[in-house]
């Protein structure tokens, strides 16, 4: 997905309703960041695999909030970034996430 609006360190995602619940989408950044709605919850991670630079939202699967890498299958926890299964031993970046007027939002630094 391409960002299309940034204002200062908040970048606009998407519409609400453009992410269904149980998806996952790449926000082409640098680096780049996977957004997530997880039960109509949004939150946000870096979206290389700790282990292997691996794009978690073009590769990965979710499955009971967690992120599973489609390459080494490294798992991480959605909410929070932390490893839930190896061979990744660093956690993912995570995304501070805001829904404005029905569109979804991640903030970034600098």
């Amino acid at each position: 997905m391409t960002v299309t609006e940034k204002s200062e360190n908040l970048v606009r995602v998407c519409a609400v309703e453009e992410l269904a619940p149980g998806n996952v989408t790449r926000v082409n950044l640098q680096p780049p960041i996977a957004v997530y709605n997880i039960e109509g919850e949004f939150y946000a991670t870096a979206d290389w695999c700790s282990h292997d630079k691996s794009s978690l939202a073009d590769e990965g699967f979710i499955e009971n909030g967690e992120i599973e890498c489609g390459w080494h299958f490294a798992k991480f926890c959605i909410k929070t970034g932390a490893v839930t299964a190896p061979p990744a031993a660093a956690p993912l970046t995570k995304y501070e996430v805001q829904v404005v007027d029905g569109a979804v939002y991640v903030l970034v630094e600098g």
